[in-house]
């Protein structure tokens, strides 16, 4: 099988002096002015473990050096070299486009740690005990308390997650093309991601430091700079439709 680490443009360019997963030898697949950057895989064992994660990422960061790079995603597999020259040929247009989309910028990443539920939960006057009111079993008390309290943290949450993407819109203005999740999953943290011309990377970054000064109430990790996962889709719909697989 063949592991499959990225698509780049430059296909000329030397890849870098580095070995691919496992210890094996990194190569190219040439299709016109494209290239996937492969490795064998022998299929002994499921990939794992951070060293695999680490290594995956470091090739594409070291293409990244020379070359306009479409990250493929952790894992990704192919039947052969074949197979692989086959989806290059079938989805060329789809690459070439976000490769021109990203050509010079890079990903910074944007957390804003606070959890905004314990938050409210925190603030919120009547949490940690039953409010006692003439004429009004413990059982009412309760449920009135209840609502109180999650009329409380609805409000601030409302307020927290309007004060984010204030603070999102004024990064934006200052990036090629933005993404945001203002509902993750966890609620631990709304994510944004920025891409930003590589020549800009360290502008972006005081634009972060000063919207971070000027908003003392949210705690802003800036990460980065990444490979562009989250402005590209060509190599995502050739793997999300059966041409390549995850190793599991």
């Amino acid at each position: 099988m063949i592991y499959v680490y990225a698509v780049a443009d430059r296909p000329d360019q030397k890849l870098p002096r580095q070995s691919g997963l496992r210890g094996e030898e990194l190569s190219k697949v040439v299709w016109r002015d494209i290239a996937a950057v492969v490795s064998a895989y022998d299929g002994a064992a499921p990939l794992q473990g951070a060293d695999d994660v680490w290594r995956h990422e470091a090739v594409i960061e070291s293409l990244m050096n020379d070359c306009t790079v479409i990250p493929m995603r952790f894992g990704t597999l192919a039947p052969s070299r074949r197979h692989v020259d086959d989806i290059l040929c079938r989805t060329y247009r789809a690459l070439a486009e976000d490769i021109a989309r990203v050509r010079g910028q890079v990903e910074i990443g944007l957390r804003c740690l606070s959890d905004i539920a314990e938050d409210a939960e925190a603030d919120c006057p009547a949490a940690g005990h039953v409010l006692t009111v003439p004429g009004i079993g413990p059982g009412s008390a309760y449920l009135r308390e209840r609502v109180a309290k999650e009329r409380h943290s609805r409000e601030r949450q409302s307020g927290k997650l309007r004060l984010v993407r204030d603070v999102y819109d004024k990064l934006a203005s200052h990036a090629h093309d933005s993404r945001l999740d203002d509902r993750p999953e966890d609620r631990h943290g709304i994510a944004a991601a920025f891409l930003v011309p590589r020549d800009r990377m360290m502008d972006f970054r005081e634009v972060v430091s000063d919207v971070a000064a000027a908003n003392p109430d949210l705690a802003l990790l800036c990460t980065g700079p990444w490979p562009p996962y989250s402005f590209v889709g060509a190599g995502a719909h050739a793997t999300n439709h059966g041409e390549t697989r995850h190793a599991t």
